[in-house]
C-alpha cells in the first residue's frame, strides 16, 4: 500500500479519514476508518474457481510433484490466480520456498503482497532478513513486474528495504567514473552501495530495471530515502499488513486469543438461524473465496466432517469452508506461532477441526442432521470455544486435585505415576491441554479431536485420584515412611506390590523393601499353577484387587468402581511385565513394581 507516499518521498503515516468500514469474518469485526483502502482490499474475482478438485490431489503428492502437476495444466497462470490465498499460500509451502519460483512468476501481486504479509514478520516487527530473502525470490521470479509493484502498491515495501538495505551519493562530475569504493550508478547521478555484501547482487538488480522502467521514479524515490522515517513507515506498514490479514482472521496475537475464551454450551442454539454480522460477500464471491486446503486437513471420519460433506446447500458448505480458513487462522495467531512451513499449518487446521467435533460430539451425539443444525446456525469460533472449554474444565479439575493430593504432599513430581499416566496428566495441565499420545505419529502430545479422547482422560484421572487417597489410607495405616520411594526412577507400584507381597508370604504387613529371596519366593507362589512360561498367574488378580481394595473400604475412600478398575488394569501390566521371565533371572536392581533390596556386593542402580 502507498500509505499516502507520492513519488517524491514518504509522507507521514496518519491514514485519511473515510467512511467507517466494517469487516467481519466470525465474531470479530474490524474497525477502520480507511474505506477506499479496505475496498480495494475485498475485490476479489467472482469467477467459478477450477482449482478446487486439482487441489485435493495435490494434497497428497511430493512438493516437485504438485509443482508440475500445475505447470501441466493448459492455463497455470489463470488457475493460480483464481486461488484463495489460503490455498495459494499452502502451494507455496508445499513446494518449498526455494523451489516456488515457477509459482510466484504465476501469482498475481495481491498474492505476492499475501505472502510478504505472512513471511515477513515477527509479531509486530519486520523481520528485514527473512522479508528481503521474500523479495529476493520475487526478483528472480519476475523483476520487471516487481518493479511496477515497487512503483505502485508497494512503494513502501520498496522505502522502507532500500532505506535498510543501500547507502545513496549524488556525486559530481569528476568522481562520476570512482567506482572503487564499492558505488555503482545506473544514472550517473545517484551512487548506491549495498550495506550488505550478500544483497548487492539483487539490489543492483532491481536498480538497473527500476532506471530502465522509469527513469523519473527511481530518482525520485532514491530522493524521497532522505526523509524516511523508519519507524514510522514500520508501523504504517504493519497497521495496514493487520487491515488486510484481518480479512482472513488473522488478528494481532492479544486479540486472537479470544479464541480460547470457553464458552458454555448452552450458549449455543440448534434452531435459530445466526447473524452474519456484515459479510456482504456475493454468493459467487463466497465461492470464490473459500480455501480448499484448510478443510482437507481436518482429521477424516468424524462428526464434523460428515455434516458439512453432507450438506446439500453447497454455498453454505462454502461459507463453512471460508469461515473455517478463518478460524485456522485466528488460532495460528492467538499461537503465536511464527512457524509458517507446512507441517504447522497443517497442526493448526486438526486443532481447530478436533476442538470443533469435541464440541460437535457433546452437542449432538452421532445426531449427524443435528450437527448440520449447530454448524449453520452458529459461528464455528462459538463452536470452537465451546470444545476447549470441554477440555479446560478437565484441566482445571487436574490441577485443583494435584494441588491437595497425597503425592503432591509428599514432595512427589508427577512421573510417581509412571510414564504413561504421568505424562498424560502433565498434558492435561498445559495452558492449552493436550493429549499425550506415546509418539504415534511421531509426536508425543496432540490436541484432542474426539468425546471418547476427553472421556479415556477423565477415567484416567478417576484412577489415580482413587490410587491416590488408597496410598495414603495406606501410608497413614503402616504409619511408614516413604523415604525409599523418593527416588526419581521409582513410581508408585513398590507401594502395591511390596505390600502385596507381604501378605502372599504372610509377612507382617509394611511399606518397605523385600529381599531378593522373598522376591523369588512371591514369584514362585503366584506361578504355582503355571509349569512353564508364559507365566498367566490365574486367580491372582481378584486376590490383588480384594487385599488392596479393602484398604479403600475401610475408610471410604472414592469411588470404589474406578479403583478396582485402575486395580486390574495394574495387575495385567504387571502380568504382561512377568510372564516371560524367569523369577531366577529377574534383577532386583531394575525392577519396576517391586522395591528390592540389592544382594550384598551388587551396587544400587
Amino acid at each position: 500500500m502507498r500509505l499516502g507516499l507520492d513519488k517524491h518521498a514518504p509522507a507521514s503515516n496518519n491514514m485519511s479519514r473515510g467512511s467507517c468500514i466494517s469487516v467481519s469474518l466470525g465474531e470479530k469485526i474490524l474497525d477502520t476508518q480507511d474505506g477506499k483502502q479496505i475496498r480495494k482490499i475485498r475485490e476479489r474475482k467472482s469467477v467459478i474457481p477450477s482449482h478446487r478438485f486439482l487441489l485435493k490431489t495435490l494434497y497428497r503428492l511430493s512438493g516437485k510433484d504438485a509443482l508440475n502437476r500445475i505447470l501441466e495444466q493448459a492455463r497455470p497462470r489463470r488457475l493460480i490466480r483464481q486461488m484463495p490465498h489460503e490455498d495459494f499460500f499452502w502451494l507455496i509451502k508445499k513446494v518449498g520456498d526455494d523451489d516456488c519460483l515457477p509459482l510466484l512468476t504465476l501469482a498475481s501481486e495481491v498474492q505476492w503482497q499475501y505472502i510478504l504479509d505472512l513471511e515477513s514478520w515477527h509479531k509486530d516487527r519486520l523481520d528485514f532478513k527473512r522479508s528481503f530473502q521474500w523479495i529476493r525470490r520475487l526478483q528472480s521470479a519476475d523483476c520487471k513486474r516487481l518493479v511496477k509493484w515497487f512503483f505502485g502498491e508497494g512503494r513502501s515495501v520498496a522505502y522502507y528495504h532500500l532505506f535498510r538495505a543501500i547507502h545513496v551519493e549524488v556525486r559530481s562530475e569528476d568522481a562520476c567514473d570512482d567506482t572503487s569504493d564499492g558505488f555503482f550508478s545506473t544514472d550517473g547521478v545517484y551512487y548506491i552501495k549495498a550495506r550488505f555484501e550478500e544483497q548487492k547482487e539483487t539490489i543492483m538488480e532491481i536498480l538497473r530495471m527500476m532506471a530502465e522502467e522509469d527513469l523519473e521514479n527511481y530518482q525520485s524515490l532514491l530522493l524521497g530515502l532522505s526523509g524516511v522515517l523508519p519507524a514510522e513507515l514500520e508501523e504504517g506498514m504493519y497497521r495496514m499488513r493487520n487491515v488486510r490479514l484481518a480479512e482472513h482472521g488473522f488478528f494481532p496475537t492479544e486479540e486472537a486469543l479470544m479464541v480460547y475464551a470457553p464458552l458454555n454450551p448452552e450458549h449455543l442454539v440448534s434452531d435459530a438461524a445466526r447473524e452474519t454480522g456484515n459479510m456482504s460477500l456475493t454468493d459467487a464471491e463466497i465461492h470464490a473465496l473459500a480455501p480448499s486446503f484448510p478443510l482437507i486437513h481436518a482429521p477424516g471420519q468424524t462428526l464434523l466432517t460428515a455434516a458439512v460433506a453432507g450438506m446439500s446447500d453447497r454455498l453454505q458448505a462454502d461459507r463453512i469452508q471460508l469461515e473455517f480458513a478463518g478460524l485456522c487462522n485466528q488460532v495460528f495467531s492467538a499461537d503465536g506461532t511464527w512457524d509458517n512451513e507446512l507441517d504447522a499449518l497443517v497442526k493448526t487446521c486438526r486443532k481447530a477441526a478436533g476442538f470443533l467435533n469435541l464440541a460437535l460430539e457433546k452437542l449432538c451425539g452421532s445426531n449427524l442432521s443435528l450437527a448440520e443444525k449447530f454448524i449453520r446456525n452458529n459461528s464455528l469460533v462459538s463452536i470452537f470455544r465451546v470444545g476447549f472449554g470441554l477440555v479446560l474444565e478437565l484441566k482445571w479439575e487436574t490441577v485443583r486435585w494435584v494441588q491437595t493430593s497425597w503425592f503432591h504432599s509428599q514432595d512427589l513430581d508427577l512421573t510417581f505415576w509412571g510414564g504413561t499416566w504421568g505424562d498424560t496428566l502433565a498434558g492435561l495441565m498445559e495452558d492449552k491441554p493436550r493429549l499425550y499420545v506415546e509418539f504415534k505419529g511421531g509426536d508425543e502430545y496432540k490436541d484432542f479431536e474426539s468425546l471418547s479422547e476427553l472421556e479415556d482422560c477423565q477415567e484416567l484421572l478417576d484412577r489415580v485420584k482413587t490410587l491416590d487417597m488408597l496410598l495414603k489410607r495406606v501410608t497413614e495405616l503402616h504409619q511408614s515412611s516413604i523415604e525409599w520411594m523418593k527416588d526419581p526412577l521409582r513410581t508408585f507400584h513398590p507401594l502395591l506390590f511390596n505390600l502385596f507381597a507381604c501378605k502372599v508370604l504372610r509377612l507382617e504387613p509394611r511399606l518397605s523393601v523385600i529381599s531378593p529371596d522373598q522376591m523369588r519366593a512371591f514369584f514362585d507362589y503366584l506361578r504355582v499353577g503355571d509349569r512353564k512360561a508364559p507365566f498367566e498367574m490365574h486367580g491372582f488378580e481378584g486376590f490383588f484387587v480384594k487385599t488392596l481394595k479393602a484398604y479403600a473400604a475401610e475408610s471410604g475412600s472414592g469411588s470404589i468402581t474406578a479403583l478396582k478398575d485402575a486395580l486390574r488394569f495394574i495387575w495385567q501390566e504387571f502380568r504382561e511385565e512377568y510372564k516371560w521371565v524367569d523369577a531366577n533371572a529377574v534383577d532386583e536392581r531394575y525392577t519396576q513394581f517391586l522395591c528390592v533390596r540389592p544382594s550384598p556386593g551388587i551396587p544400587e542402580p
